[in-house]
Parts: C-alpha cells; sequence; structure tokens
C-alpha cells in the first residue's frame, strides 16, 4: 500500500482536475448463474459469521435496540453502483449477491497477483478502468478473474486461499458490521453530505469495537477503501468515502487496540497488526484528500484496456533459439522524468518491416506507443489517456538494450528518460 501511495504521489500537481467517474448501468455485470453460486457458496458462510460469530458480540443495549435484525443476501442488484450494501427499513443488512461476487474476485485477484509475484496494483487500475469506462470498457463485460487471467481452481493453493480469506473474510465483516451500525444509530437515507459523512462515520466505530470483541482486525479495509475509491462521486454515493472519514475509522482502530488484543496468545503481535493496519488506512486517507491524486486514478482509468491486465499474455515475445531484431518483444527497465523520479516499467513491442506498435505500463496505467525505425533508432509518438502525450527517441543497442529520451508534445526530450532490457 505504501508502494502504491508513492506511486500516485508523482502525478500529485500536475494532473488534470479530477472529475467524478460517468453513470454507468450496472446490471448484469455477472449472469444469474453466477450470482446462483454466490448465494450456494458464500451465502452460508457469510451467515454463519453474522448469526454466529457477530450477533452474539452484541451487548444487551444493542440488542435491545436493534431487535430482530436479519442478514438478506439479495439478488436485486443495484445499477447505479456495483460495490453497494446498505441497511434497510425492517432491521435488514443487505448484501447483493452482485456485490459480494465482485468483492470476492478483487479480492482473490488480489492474493493470486501476490502469491504469483505480480503488481497488486493492477487490480486498483482495474477498478479504475470501470469506475471510467464501464462494466465493458473494450466491449465485454470486463470480470476480473477472467481479465487478469486467474486460473480455475486458484484458491486451492494454500497460501492463495489464506491471503485471500484475509482480505475478502474480513472486509465482508466489517460490512456487515457497519450497516448494522447505521441500524444501530437509526440513521436515515437522503440527508446532507455534512450528516451523511457523520452517519458513516457513526457506522465505523460500531463496526470497529464490534470487530474488537471479535478479536477480527479489519486487515482488508485499506484494500477495499482503494478498490472502492474511483468509483466514489462527492454528492452521488450513499456511501462516502473521504480524509476524514477514513481518519477517524484510524482513531477507532487505534482506540481498540486493547481491546482486539486481549485474549490472545500474543497480545503484543495483534496491537501490532492493529497499528500496521491503522498506518496502511492512514495512506488511503492521503490518497482521497488529494485532487489532483483523483484525477491521476481518473487518468488511470480512461488510459487503461482490459488487455493491459492480462497477467500471463507475453505478446511480441520470440521463440528460443531465433534471432530477435531490435525493437521487437517484451522488455523490463526503468522510466525517469526530469525531476529525477524513477519507476520501473515494463515495455511491449511488435515490429513489421519498419513499424513498431506497443505499450508501456509504468505503474500509472499504460501508455501507447507507435514509430518508425531507421537504422538503430527508433522515433515515436506515445499518448497516455486524452491528456498527455508526446515523442521520444530509442536507440538499441548491440547488446540488444534500448536506451532513449521522451517528451510532451511534439518534443522528443526534455519529459526524461528510459532504459530497457530484453526478457
Amino acid at each position: 500500500m505504501r508502494a502504491i501511495l508513492a506511486l500516485l504521489l508523482l502525478l500529485a500537481g500536475s494532473a488534470a482536475r479530477a472529475q467524478c467517474p460517468p453513470a454507468y448501468d450496472w446490471s448484469g455485470f455477472y449472469p444469474p448463474a453466477i450470482l446462483d453460486r454466490v448465494a450456494q457458496r458464500s451465502g452460508p458462510g457469510l451467515r454463519s459469521n453474522f448469526e454466529q460469530v457477530m450477533l452474539p458480540r452484541l451487548t444487551d443495549h444493542e440488542r435491545q435496540r436493534l431487535g430482530g435484525v436479519s442478514l438478506d443476501l439479495s439478488r436485486r442488484e443495484y445499477p447505479d453502483h456495483p460495490l453497494n450494501f446498505y441497511a434497510a427499513s425492517g432491521g435488514k443488512v443487505v448484501l447483493p449477491l452482485s456485490s459480494i461476487r465482485l468483492v470476492s474476485d478483487l479480492s482473490l485477484a488480489l492474493a493470486w497477483l501476490n502469491r504469483s509475484r505480480l503488481p497488486e496494483k493492477r487490480v486498483f487500475d482495474y477498478a479504475a478502468m470501470l469506475a471510467f469506462r464501464g462494466p465493458a470498457p473494450d466491449g465485454v463485460r470486463a470480470q476480473p478473474l477472467a481479465t487478469f487471467g486467474v486460473p480455475d481452481g486458484a484458491d486451492a493453493d494454500p497460501a492463495v486461499e489464506a491471503l485471500f480469506q484475509k482480505i475478502f473474510g474480513t472486509t465482508m465483516v466489517f460490512t456487515m458490521a457497519h450497516e448494522t451500525g447505521h441500524l444501530f444509530h437509526g440513521h436515515r437515507a437522503n440527508v446532507d453530505e455534512a450528516r451523511s459523512r457523520q452517519q458513516e462515520s457513526e457506522a465505523d466505530a460500531f463496526a470497529v469495537e464490534l470487530m474488537a470483541r471479535m478479536g477480527a482486525p479489519p486487515i482488508g479495509m485499506s484494500f477495499y477503501f482503494m478498490m472502492a475509491a474511483p468509483f466514489e462521486c462527492p454528492g452521488r454515493s450513499t456511501h462516502p468515502l473521504s480524509g476524514e472519514r477514513i481518519n477517524r475509522l484510524v482513531a477507532a482502530l487505534r482506540d481498540n487496540a486493547p481491546l482486539f488484543a486481549r485474549d490472545k496468545p500474543s497480545p503484543q503481535h495483534e496491537r501490532q497488526l492493529v497499528e500496521s493496519i491503522a498506518h496502511d488506512l492512514g495512506d488511503v486517507a492521503k490518497l482521497l484528500d488529494d485532487p489532483d491524486i483523483r484525477a491521476s486514478m481518473r487518468l488511470v482509468g480512461l488510459s487503461s484496456k482490459v488487455a493491459d491486465f492480462a497477467s500471463t499474455s507475453r505478446p511480441g515475445s520470440t521463440n528460443p533459439g531465433t534471432t530477435r531484431q531490435a525493437f521487437d518483444g517484451s522488455y523490463v527497465g526503468q522510466w525517469t522524468d526530469a525531476k529525477g523520479t524513477a519507476l520501473d516499467f515494463r515495455m511491449t513491442l511488435q515490429r513489421q518491416g519498419s513499424t513498431v506498435r506497443g505499450n508501456y505500463e509504468f505503474g500509472m496505467g499504460a501508455a501507447d506507443l507507435e514509430g518508425t525505425v531507421e537504422g538503430n533508432q527508433l522515433d515515436y509518438a506515445w499518448r497516455w489517456g486524452n491528456d498527455y502525450f508526446g515523442r521520444g527517441k530509442l536507440r538499441s543497442l548491440a547488446n540488444g538494450e534500448l536506451q532513449g529520451t521522451w517528451g510532451y508534445t511534439r518534443r522528443s526530450d526534455g519529459g526524461g528518460t528510459v532504459s530497457a532490457t530484453p526478457r
């Protein structure tokens, strides 16, 4: 999470003005057969956590006030937002199956990328792509597991399954406790933004204390808020995210650290875990309050394509034993800006004759490039999203390495440098 924050901060001060994501219709993102499987596979576990683990931790006063609170695993979709959980009249905590599935898929993709030593940030870039380009960015429904190429049975790997459960399990318990908090406080819908934020913080505090009684730190919350952040729009969200809200959540975590650690074999370890979660959430708060970083999320979303997230594809690769021509295949290296900030990047080039097309990913989405080779030099034009574009030059060295410069608009230098080696 700290590395992700560092990447996003690079564009602070230079990004375009932040804008809300367009309003898309999220109905049918998952077909009915998949939602049936969610009800069959995830439903019993969620209901058990709600009824047998969470509710018994309520105080007598809370039970009295809540009455017969119940869990509703709803097949009804909320078309305006793909991540929508809410408290409904009649004492119901409503978890739409489509939203459960999206959180599950994103959590599994994150766990699999982590254990495969692939960039976890792809999950948050993917969320930004969905938020700003919709459920079918390139003409097809971009469901997470297929988009990332997560293999069937990935959760059979014990390491993947363990991390998945930490992220997904604690996220869903926090969500259920949070919505129960809305019911306990008698919160109302359709209030002004200031009151809405206050209500969210009250429900968060209720959830943190309840999870502390359960001895279950909300490990997945920093990841969940990062996934949800690109979809947020001030005045349009039923569960508004803000740095102020997250900082209040951080304070509630730290206040309840002794309760989280109570009766644990290693109380000090538990307190350190809570502090680590609080630190990561503090980083998320910085992201949510910085308009330039929110604008960067938008640029990432607009510049990303479904094909960018296919973890197993290696376009342009050559077969063993063949002679590799310059400016063709996959490369890894460093992208550096004029301020000296260096980022690792991956580049894929496809050459046909003297024409080269490709893209490079440098931690903030993918930029496209196209150019012409003359001798050992490639002159190219690049574009990242709708707001950033320019030119560049790459020279192929005798050992196959590439070195060059890039610039903005019509310049091919002045923006920074690039160095890369074949994969």
